[in-house]
């Protein structure tokens, strides 16, 4: 089988993640790497072997390149992945497709225009126990959903320290957008309304302008309402970055997700740790883990001409879900979710 010759955009905290899974993946060659900044392209050519540069589209013009991967922070999506789109090439694009629905249609016009296809990395859809969720739910003797509840937080430093460009985002779209989609993949339908509610002031007063937490209703098509809570103000003291659970209340049955605690804990003279050992673990040097498996999966559906688990329309149902909740928070009213037409 022919390899998937594949060039990765943005090699900061996360992408390496995409250089690892494509360096051992069988069945795709990493062919060059791009990031606008030359001591993290230095330590890469260094660490990686690979062709490296500060410039979309000179790498794109340079090379023999079949698809692209865009790991670049949440808000600097568009420019690489429009760039890609209108070099001809597929791509997979972290999550968030976008952080405005303004943005989110440009992508899908081009990509419609080009014939080119794009993945969107929600990569919770590969999580064992969202996978079994997914299995329940599906389940005729389950019953109907009725009412979901999904928190995703994260612990201060996220948003501190991690993210340099956490002012140009939010907890809504970095960890918000995971469960908009995630819950649209539970219900398999569209919000059609979002009522939400937040508070701002903690990180602004330590110089981040950004919510501190929201926390959204949705309700679906069919009926089933959410409500959905997400922050980024977690004591630094927590076992983990983040922290996540979800419930949901069916005809018949209820179902229960504790994605805090994965069955290990590490414990130390100054706190306790609880990994997710499901994410992103090394094997002997080998990445393994639903962090990875959507890469490969990119790889496979590129080469075998397979549906993508998390395509543009997905990206673009989370986007507009943020956006709405984003307004509901600042106005303080009831927001219908509008489509274009």
């Amino acid at each position: 089988m022919q390899k998937l010759k594949v060039a990765v955009v943005g090699a900061g905290l996360y992408g390496r993640n995409h250089l690892n899974a494509y360096t051992w993946n069988p069945n795709a060659e990493l062919v060059a790497v791009c990031d606008k900044n030359k001591q993290i392209t230095d330590a890469v050519e260094r660490d990686y072997k690979v062709a490296t540069y500060n410039d979309v589209d000179e790498m794109l013009d340079s090379m023999d390149i079949d698809a692209v991967s865009v790991a670049t922070p949440d808000p600097y999506h568009k420019e690489p992945v429009l760039s890609a789109i209108h070099h001809g090439k597929d791509v997979l694009v972290e999550k968030p497709l976008a952080t405005s629905s303004e943005d989110a249609y440009e992508i899908i016009d081009a990509a419609k225009e080009a014939h080119v296809r794009v993945m969107v990395d929600y990569h919770k859809r590969w999580d064992p126990a969202s996978i079994a969720v997914k299995n329940k739910l599906m389940d005729k003797s389950t019953g109907a959903p009725i009412r979901g509840y999904m928190r995703m937080d994260n612990i201060y430093d996220v948003a501190l320290c991690w993210l340099k460009w956490a002012a140009d985002s939010s907890p809504v779209h970095f960890v918000g957008t995971h469960c908009y989609d995630l819950i649209r993949y539970y219900m398999n339908c569209d919000v059609t309304e979002v009522y939400a509610v937040g508070h701002k002031g903690i990180l602004q007063s330590k110089g981040v302008d950004t919510w501190d937490t929201i926390t959204a209703n949705l309700t679906f098509e069919n009926g089933c309402t959410w409500t959905v809570e997400n922050a980024w103000i977690l004591p630094n003291g927590f076992a983990k970055a983040d922290d996540g659970c979800t419930e949901i209340l069916c005809e018949n049955e209820m179902i229960r997700v504790d994605s805090q605690k994965r069955g290990v804990e590490f414990f130390d003279d100054q706190k306790q740790t609880t990994p997710n050992v499901c994410f992103i673990q090394n094997a002997n040097g080998r990445p393994m883990g639903f962090g990875i498996e959507p890469l490969n999966d990119f790889v496979d559906c590129i080469l075998n001409d397979k549906p993508f688990y998390a395509d543009l329309n997905d990206g673009l149902e989370a986007e507009l879900i943020a956006e709405a909740v984003h307004k509901s928070a600042s106005i303080h009213q009831a927001v219908k979710i509008e489509r274009r037409k």
